[in-house]
């Protein structure tokens, strides 16, 4: 393989990001961010992507326009509404990396069902994603810009939330009102999995150039369940596919770029008793590290992380420069 990307979709290091344990290591990033040769994201990782795969034209696109081609496309303004648990306290509210939810297939066509009835006669139609998210059509409101949920994980939000215009803030509430008494958030409880409280609209402002289509040859290969990266690689006639349980599995592609999306909300579901750091480690260990190993060897040509606005590149030669030091945790992907 030439190239392995890794994207850690919803790494991102806030003020209320809680200090590394201890005594605790992340020997993979740790390495990486040693070597590597980092680069600002001032467009973030998807505006990376579409360029890295020859797609620059695309980097100031809507992500939910983008997002929409994975639904058989999207008229204007459409909004990503992504499902959120947001825990309440007294004065703001929380969002913890567990409460970016991904459902099935079943429990959207419920919502989308539930949806169609509660929302009769008004301007709002909602479409799943393959992702797991959903694709809200709303006419009349202006596609004002708006935060991905990733970026606020992990810390408390404001009780204004959401931004905007009156009639987006008005579209917010009522879904959450609709979401209240919803039967298949009872369901969830009483399985043991956090409610459903939002539908976090965002990723509607963008360019409004026309979205093409285009062949791309050689094909890059993509490992993910995320909305806009599903939407990118349909465009081009390509496929997603969820990302595999570790690296192993990615190393023998052909591909001269294989991109690979982890979430740590889905690490997190998937344990329920582990903390944000064992997930990271998690990741670190089944992907990162390993992948690091595999460029020593001469598997890869080179090897990108993606997180927290940042890109860090290492390859080959890069590994010879054994006079940097490696800074502990996450200290490389920090900003000063």
């Amino acid at each position: 393989m030439r190239e392995l990307v890794i994207i850690l979709t919803d790494l991102y290091l806030g003020t209320e990001q809680p200090d590394a344990p201890a005594g605790w290591a992340l020997p993979g990033l740790e390495q990486v961010g040693r070597f590597a040769a980092p680069q600002a994201l001032p467009g973030g990782w998807r505006a990376w992507v579409a360029g890295r795969i020859g797609r620059a034209d695309l980097s100031h696109i809507a992500p939910a326009r983008i997002a929409a081609v994975a639904a058989g496309g999207a008229h204007s303004p459409c909004w990503l509404a992504a499902p959120v648990h947001l825990s309440a306290g007294l004065s703001r509210v929380h969002l913890d990396h567990r409460g970016l939810l991904r459902l099935g297939a079943a429990e959207q066509g419920r919502l989308l069902a539930s949806f169609a009835r509660a929302f009769a006669g008004a301007p709002l139609q909602l479409a799943a994603l393959p992702s797991g998210d959903f694709l809200l059509h709303a006419s009349g409101i202006e596609a004002l810009p708006g935060a991905e949920p990733a970026r606020s994980a992990g810390g408390e939000l404001a009780r204004t939330l959401p931004g905007g215009s009156p009639a987006l803030r008005r579209v917010w509430a009522e879904i959450e009102m609709w979401l209240h008494g919803e039967a298949l958030n009872s369901e969830r409880a009483q399985r043991g999995l956090q409610r459903l409280t939002a539908l976090w609209l965002w990723g509607a402002a963008g360019s409004e150039a026309p979205v093409t289509a285009r062949v791309l040859a050689p094909a890059p290969a993509a490992f993910a369940c995320e909305a806009y990266l599903a939407g990118l690689w349909r465009l081009h006639g390509l496929e997603c596919t969820d990302p595999p349980a570790d690296v192993a599995a990615l190393l023998p592609l052909r591909a001269p770029c294989t991109v690979v999306a982890l979430s740590l909300a889905e690490a997190l579901q998937r344990a329920p008793h582990a903390t944000f750091w064992q997930a990271l480690a998690g990741l670190d260990e089944r992907f990162i590290a390993p992948a690091l190993a595999a460029l020593r060897r001469g598997q890869l040509g080179e090897l990108t992380l993606l997180a927290n606005d940042r890109a860090l590149r290492v390859t080959r030669h890069a590994l010879l420069r054994r006079w940097r030091r490696a800074a502990a945790g996450l200290a490389s992907l920090q900003w000063a």
